[in-house]
């Protein structure tokens, strides 16, 4: 009995330590099947599409925004001085289309009627001391020199009589459907800069593409910033989702839409259900090379992405998340 008793003794604290390792080799075998993987959001830079100096910062990092709030004015003087410029060449056009289409005032018309009935008795008397004159030069009692001279006097007030008259008549039958239409024409492109410059007055304010927070400021009140030059960076952190690089052998029978559970550590190890929406290859540059040539060839790394469909209060972009594979 005592031999019995004392191998008893010795064969307990074996039994103890190979449940130990068995328990631990357990442990191991589960702790290969857990991936690490990176919280990750969409940013979004939100830019002027004008150059200009920052006259007013709204938000700061950190701030909820919602969308179409804004978050920044540049300074205006030099579109206002472009929209006064464009609105004055815009109602000059104008003008002149409502000239064309109406045609000449009453008064206008009075005056170049006036001015053809002067030319006119002009002519008369020109004609008339033309024919008078030309019985005397025939008998020779005025000179050569004189008798041109009336010649040219009589000519240049028929020519002046002509163009009033042409004048007159433009004036009464109004403009021609050219003209109206070289004025419709050049309204319609005042019209279109100065529309222009009331599109860059509104993108002055700079407004919050969707709903999100500021995670990133990158310019200061009164810098003058290029065309396209991002201002605040945008992110939506209920737009979050997991990161994992996986090497083609260890994808397995995964495929879209698999569920699996996930842990964050950040937020004391939370249980978190997750499910992939995303498998693509990555660049040539993260594939495994082959550690022996013959019979071997490169393995494609691929990046999976795993959604949570409800949300998880105050995750953030850079937390890692132990997911089980």
């Amino acid at each position: 009995m005592k031999v019995i008793k004392s191998k008893w003794v010795f064969a307990i604290p074996v039994i103890i330590i190979l449940s130990a390792v068995i328990i631990w080799a357990a442990g191991l075998n589960d702790e290969e099947n857990i991936i690490v993987g990176i919280v990750e959001i969409d940013e979004i830079d939100v830019a002027s599409k004008i150059p200009g100096r920052i006259e007013e910062l709204y938000v700061r990092e950190g701030d909820k925004v919602l969308k179409g709030q804004i978050l920044a004015k540049l300074e205006s003087k030099e579109i206002d001085a472009k929209i006064a410029q464009a609105k004055g060449a815009m109602e000059a056009a104008k003008s002149k289309v409502d000239m064309a289409n109406k045609g000449a005032r009453y008064e206008e018309i009075i005056a170049v009627e006036k001015l053809y009935m002067q030319a006119k008795e002009q002519f008369d008397f020109a004609n008339i001391t033309k024919n008078r004159l030309e019985n005397l030069y025939k008998d020779s009692v005025i000179s050569t020199h004189e008798y041109d001279e009336i010649n040219f006097k009589y000519n240049t007030a028929k020519d002046q009589m002509e163009a009033a008259k042409a004048k007159y008549d433009l004036v009464l039958k109004g403009a021609r459907e050219e003209e109206k239409n070289g004025a419709e024409g050049l309204y319609h492109q005042a019209e279109g800069a100065y529309n222009e410059a009331i599109a860059y007055y509104k993108e002055l304010e700079l407004k919050s593409p969707t709903d999100g927070e500021v995670s990133n400021r990158i310019a200061d009140q009164g810098e003058v910033i290029a065309s396209g030059y991002p201002i605040f960076t945008i992110i939506n952190p209920r737009e979050y989702y997991v990161v994992l690089q996986l090497k083609e052998n260890e994808l397995g029978n995964l495929k879209l839409g698999d569920s699996f559970k996930g842990e964050v550590p950040a937020l004391k190890n939370k249980s978190v259900d997750f499910k992939i929406n995303f498998i693509s290859p990555m660049a040539d540059f993260a594939s495994w090379k082959p550690t022996n040539q013959k019979g071997d060839f490169d393995l494609k790394t691929f990046e999976v992405h795993l959604k949570s469909e409800l949300p998880i209060e105050n995750i953030r972009p850079g937390m890692t998340v132990r997911i089980k594979i």
